[in-house]
């Protein structure tokens, strides 16, 4: 790793800022000891690797409850084309021969004579 200036900007910062003195801070010792965070960090992980874990199983417990409760209804077997044409060219039939009974019935009731109230 090369140390000093890289490029004119680099060095008109150095040149102004060389004079100056600038006091570094003094680092301290930590007040918590690096091993006991690096235990508590891994006690952290853990708790939540294992949480994790167990919301997996819950998840997986959950999906197998509710496949074993689906109750599948069978579906109609499906018509072909030919089969639906013939179904729909019957209830077109059969609606106009009722509609043809009912033209029937209205002829011989308009043809009798009404009773009259007197």
């Amino acid at each position: 790793m090369a140390v000093g200036a890289k490029d004119n900007l680099d060095r008109a910062l150095v040149k102004k800022y060389q004079s100056l003195k600038v006091d570094n801070a003094i680092v301290q010792n930590s007040m918590i000891d690096p091993n006991k965070m690096m235990a508590t960090m891994n006690d952290y992980a853990n708790a939540h690797m294992q949480a994790f874990r167990i919301q997996q199983t819950l998840r997986d417990m959950c999906t197998k409850a509710i496949s074993m409760n689906i109750q599948y209804t069978k579906m109609k077997s499906v018509k072909s084309k030919k089969e639906r044409m013939a179904e729909a060219a019957r209830k077109v039939v059969a609606a106009q021969m009722a509609q043809n009974q009912k033209n029937i019935i209205a002829q011989k009731l308009a043809k009798e004579p009404r009773p009259s109230i007197a």
